[in-house]
């Protein structure tokens, strides 16, 4: 007879192998809903939400527009009926970027916000999301056209995976790193670089009041900077609690030019260990333990 030891050393390995055998391709079917988006109508009623998909292989450098869904008129709460297709494939790191609109008839479309999501991410999180846009306010929720479900028992729907015997909080340090930022000191036609610092704020849930995590030192003349602070955060993983990254090129002589904008959900950062996003504008932001 097998002995209990025997037993749990089975059961424990086929629920590692379990666990570490993710889907590496799916033909994926989403909706799309939008939440708290700001009045770009002021006076003249709610933003008339459409959006724009696009897909990258390459970490943003490069795009291939996929998609636009339908105009829903007079809606700061929007929920397309548009039912969306993909094929996703693991080994291709595909980004799916979503740059809403407010359509106007008189003037040029307003941008609503815009963010890039990670198809490999969204499929180990049981195909659902929530993703903050770049601009002042307003979020996504991305899931399966189908019922959305767990990838396993020990995961709630819509986060990643752990690894076996995670805490469920913790005093994080990390170090922030960029790459590929736009250039904003341009001397004519001569390309230059940009003085970038970050600054971090976090909130408790997707539309939680921002407060302050720190601010970078500034990195002079690059555009792919290695900022060398220490930043500490109070993770709870109960939380949903999001990151705000928000870069700019320091300026002596006139207002710092913004560089980019991102969220990152920090239970992402601590499931993975280190976290890459690409910046909505150009360039990528990563996360490490410091």
């Amino acid at each position: 007879m097998m002995s209990k030891l025997a037993i749990l050393v089975v059961v424990t390995t086929l629920a590692l192998v379990a666990h570490s055998a993710p889907v590496s391709k799916a033909k994926l079917r989403f909706k799309v809903s939008g939440r708290n988006f700001p009045d770009k109508d002021t006076g003249f009623g709610t933003t008339d939400g459409y959006f724009e998909l696009y897909v990258s292989t390459d970490g943003g450098r490069s795009k291939t527009k996929l998609t636009r869904s339908d105009t829903i008129s007079d809606q700061e709460n929007p929920d397309w009926g548009n039912i969306f297709e993909f094929d996703f494939d693991r080994s291709k790191n595909q980004w799916l970027q979503f740059k809403v609109y407010d359509e106007d008839n008189l003037r040029e479309d307003d941008t609503v916000g815009r963010v890039w999501i990670n198809v490999a991410d969204y499929v180990d999180k049981g195909q659902i999301t929530y993703a903050r846009l770049d601009k002042e306010k307003g979020y996504l929720i991305i899931q399966s056209a189908d019922k959305p479900a767990p990838v396993d028992a020990n995961t709630p729907l819509g986060q990643l995976p752990f690894p076996v015997g995670a805490k469920d909080s913790d005093t994080l340090r990390f170090k922030v790193s960029a790459s590929g930022l736009p250039t904003k000191d341009d001397v004519g036609f001569i390309p230059g670089n940009s003085d970038p610092y970050v600054i971090i704020t976090a909130t408790d849930g997707i539309s939680g009041k921002e407060r302050d995590v720190g601010r970078s030192t500034t990195v002079s003349s690059t555009s792919n900077p290695n900022w060398g602070d220490v930043f500490q955060f109070q993770w709870d993983r109960k939380k949903d609690q999001r990151l705000h990254f928000k870069i700019y090129d320091d300026d002596t002589l006139r207002e710092d030019d913004k560089l980019g904008s991102a969220w990152i959900e920090v239970n992402d950062f601590v499931a993975k260990g280190s976290y890459t996003l690409v910046l909505p504008k150009k360039g990528t932001l990563t996360l490490t333990k410091a």
